[in-house]
């Protein structure tokens, strides 16, 4: 090995020593709860949605000027819609929640419908599944659990082709990343991911959803995927990997605090 490459070598060790130790230090800190923030060691009721976001202090309430109804989010993820949608209000842009944290019953509420509803037209659970998992997500896998993720204005695609809601999504796209946010599912044809069909609609706040995403995968395996109509079949989809991670790739690129 080249002499100058094991110096380059040695010198990064170094450098990954020092920042391991650096975290260690912090989180045997009495105050570092202070230091850490709390979204980086969550329980998993949290991750699986099996919490009363009303009663969470975690949580808050979208102000009724920033939303369509009554929605929550997590506190830092509300402060950067607001700052989000006041910048995009000042060039004649209109950014709405229309639906924000969604918890298990809720997000059980809307995929049971739906199974009900579909199940006799399809072969199998399996096929029920994936039809379901175009837009909806099973219980427990869905990212609105979190409190970071919302959906903005319409969940109709058409909506945003033309007109006014062409002129939002395009708002978007330009200057969501600048406050922390990015639209998780993208156009499969262009980018290549798994999981849901493209969403305009929805926005993650990459900074705290990343750091929830790396639990769900440490945390959360498919026994604790269950309780509701089809869960037999969240192993079968492969939910964890297409679906829960199955977001566009550009999105990872946004980590700032």
């Amino acid at each position: 090995m080249n002499s100058n490459l094991r110096i380059v070598n040695f010198g990064n060790m170094i450098k990954k020593a020092i920042v391991l130790f650096i975290v260690a230090i912090l989180f045997s800190l009495p105050g570092r709860s202070q230091i850490v923030p709390w979204y980086f060691e969550v329980d998993e009721n949290l991750l699986l949605g099996k919490i009363d976001f009303t009663k969470d202090a975690r949580f808050n309430l979208v102000a009724s000027n920033r939303s369509t109804k009554t929605c929550y989010l997590l506190v830092e993820v509300n402060w950067a819609f607001e700052e989000m949608a006041a910048a995009a209000q000042k060039e004649g842009v209109t950014l709405k929640v229309i639906s924000g944290a969604r918890n298990f019953d809720m997000q059980k509420a809307i995929w049971e419908k739906k199974w009900n509803a579909r199940r006799p037209n399809f072969k199998s659970d399996r096929e029920t599944a994936l039809d379901i998992l175009k837009y909806s997500s099973m219980p427990g896998t869905s990212r609105h659990h979190w409190g970071t993720d919302l959906d903005v204005n319409s969940l109709e695609p058409s909506y945003f082709a033309s007109g006014k809601g062409k002129l939002e999504y395009e708002w978007l796209q330009k200057n969501a990343a600048r406050f922390g946010f990015c639209q998780t599912y993208d156009n499969k044809s262009n980018s290549g991911r798994s999981g849901y069909s493209e969403e305009k609609w929805h926005y993650s706040y990459m900074p705290i959803s990343t750091v929830l995403l790396n639990q769900y995968n440490e945390k959360i395996s498919y026994e604790k995927i269950n309780g509701f109509a089809g869960s037999q079949t969240a192993k079968e989809v492969e939910m964890i990997r297409d679906y829960v991670n199955g977001i566009a790739v550009s999105c990872n690129t946004i980590t700032f605090p």
